[in-house]
């Protein structure tokens, strides 16, 4: 998710206090502890929007120490280890914080924020309803609601919180950006250039801003990339994931002008450092891909079958990183009776909650739940499955690694059909080199691992499909690009679904897009 900004509490700024204080002897002759406390806060404050943190930090430190019921100090000390990432030192000092005040909305927001951060949505939402019933219109609520939203895929939802925010606040940077990021998950491309350029042209622009626009395709974007990413300061730019997105956004940009040897000297350096640093992830991922392309190869899958009374379908739509998911589930959900799930994260939810329902360690594989518990899984999967899905027929899930489960789900739960998606080798890894995600996907910034995760994940499409044929289909990317109501044909016959009349979305042709970095990508083997 993206990061939260919130201001420190709803206390003034240190300046002349007058009041009388008897609650505690004052540290020295002359001293006003309440004065002296203010001020400090007022300090870390400062130095915490400065990016100071450990300056911060060690002040805040001093004040709980001093004042362990000091709900201010203990407010900001969240917010700093937030800025930190260490959400669960945060998630400790917001909590007491709202221990201390319940009516702080301030702290509530921030600790709904903590709490998605941690991956715990539930208890984000439960937090963050307190808060709005406070604050119903505050803008920092609202981004924090549609953050909520977005992290449960129910993009249509965040849209809204983050435009009503927006309206609150047009300049409130996260709540503009949440807007231009969900538009461009729902596909609205336009709307998203027009978001993310709005702030560019209004003097807002950073290299986040100029990054995410690199998300929309490049005939919605009007401006000059790389004339904006040479007029932010050097600072703007350099360290960390700045300098990456930079690199990204120049890449990006370079290829948009056709200047295709220019953009793959930005790439190369910037993925294999990327690379570098999860080298652990890639090693993990790669033995468990071995281990479930070996369990599929030796066992049969027999499907649960169909269950009127037990929800609706759910339509996993799957292929590798950048292979026409998306895509494909747009025309999807132009039949009657679909409601798009985008990556939703219900049976990853299952799971972790039967592991924890067994009082066993929290697990997100479902390879490693002993079988006596699927029926648990299936039970806390179709109980949600059947809040989200309402009244649809068909419920969809595009999130790439359920691949690694797709054989158990069709073996544990009632109603599931798969269309894999399979796109040209080459082409499919430059779009997956030229991204970088927020999370996973280790194996993309790098040639050689890329091609062979995408040669595993189409192993695993062909035998998916040898072993359960009668709930499973392959569309090639270029298929559906040439031929949309042929594919959408595909899909409406697996689940049983009339075709409509109407038109089609807009798709969009990338194919050969490789072609003109085949020889950069050739050399680099």
């Amino acid at each position: 998710m993206s990061e939260i900004r919130i201001k420190a509490g709803p206390w003034p700024s240190a300046k002349p206090f007058t009041a009388t204080v008897t609650a505690e002897p004052a540290p020295r002759r002359g001293v006003n502890p309440m004065q002296d406390s203010l001020m400090r806060l007022d300090e870390s404050e400062q130095l915490r929007q400065q990016g100071k943190l450990e300056r911060a930090q060690k002040i805040c430190e001093s004040l709980v120490r001093e004042h362990p019921d000091y709900m201010a100090a203990q407010h900001t000390l969240g917010l700093i280890h937030a800025d930190r990432k260490n959400y669960d030192r945060a998630f400790d000092h917001l909590s007491r914080a709202a221990m201390l005040n319940p009516r702080s909305w301030m702290t509530l927001t921030a600790l709904a924020g903590v709490c998605l951060e941690l991956h715990a949505g539930d208890m984000a939402a439960r937090v963050l309803e307190q808060a709005r019933a406070i604050k119903p219109r505050d803008a920092n609520v609202l981004v924090t609601l549609g953050e909520l939203y977005r992290a449960e895929r129910e993009y249509e939802l965040a849209k809204e919180a983050f435009r009503e925010a927006v309206t609150l606040e047009d300049r409130l940077l996260p709540a503009v950006m949440g807007l231009g990021r969900v538009c461009a998950e729902l596909g609205q491309n336009a709307e998203a250039a027009e978001v993310f350029e709005g702030l560019i042209n209004r003097g807002m622009s950073d290299v986040a801003v100029l990054f995410a626009l690199t998300g929309v395709p490049s005939p919605f974007i009007k401006v000059d990339l790389l004339a904006e990413l040479d007029k932010l300061s050097r600072h703007q730019s350099e360290g960390g994931q700045d300098e990456q997105h930079a690199a990204l956004v120049r890449a990006a940009a370079l290829d948009g002008a056709g200047r295709h040897a220019e953009a793959w000297q930005h790439l190369v350096p910037v993925n294999r450092a990327i690379f570098i640093g999860m080298q652990e992830d890639f090693r993990d991922l790669s033995e468990r891909q071995n281990t479930i392309f070996a369990t599929l190869q030796r066992n049969p899958i027999k499907p649960m079958g169909d269950s009127r009374d037990r929800g609706p379908i759910s339509l996993f739509i799957l292929g590798p990183s950048r292979s026409g998911k998306t895509t494909m589930e747009q025309l999807v959900a132009t039949l009657t009776g679909v409601k798009r799930g985008y990556e939703n994260p219900g049976i990853d939810r299952a799971i972790r909650r039967t592991f924890q329902s067994a009082g066993l360690l929290t697990r997100s594989y479902f390879e490693m739940l002993p079988p006596q518990l699927y029926s648990q899984c299936r039970d806390i999967y179709l109980e949600e499955l059947a809040e989200r899905a309402a009244s649809a027929r068909v419920f969809t899930n595009t999130n790439p690694p359920r691949i690694f489960d797709a054989h158990l789900m069709a073996s544990a739960l009632p109603n599931v059909r798969f269309i894999f998606m399979k796109r040209n080798l080459e082409d499919n890894v430059l779009r997956m080199y030229q991204r970088k995600y927020q999370r996973g996907n280790s194996y993309s910034y790098d040639l050689k691992a890329a091609r062979d995760y995408v040669a595993w994940y189409h192993k695993m499409i062909d035998l998916m499909a040898e072993k359960a044929p009668g709930i499973v289909r392959i569309i090639h990317y270029e298929d559906m690009v040439t031929d949309p109501p042929g594919a959408l044909r595909v899909a409406a016959d697996l689940c049983g679904l009339p075709m409509n009349e109407g038109p089609l979305p807009q798709v969009g042709d990338d194919r050969g897009c490789a072609a003109p970095y085949k020889q950069f990508m050739a050399a680099a083997q």
